[in-house]
């Protein structure tokens, strides 16, 4: 995932590079962005507004 989300690879490269079916690759990026966005929603709720990014 890092090669294609960090350094730019193509799902193709990755895929070859690392022997992954592309039906996986595709339900593990899938997990991943499912995974974020819950972060994201729950990050509210454990940030202490008064101090955050200071």
């Amino acid at each position: 995932m890092k090669d294609y989300l960090v350094g730019g690879h193509s799902r193709k490269e990755v895929c070859e590079k690392y022997q992954m079916n592309n039906g996986y690759f595709s339900t593990t990026l899938g997990r991943l962005i499912r995974l974020n966005a819950l972060a994201a929603r729950l990050a509210p709720y454990y940030t202490d507004e008064s101090s955050a990014f200071d």
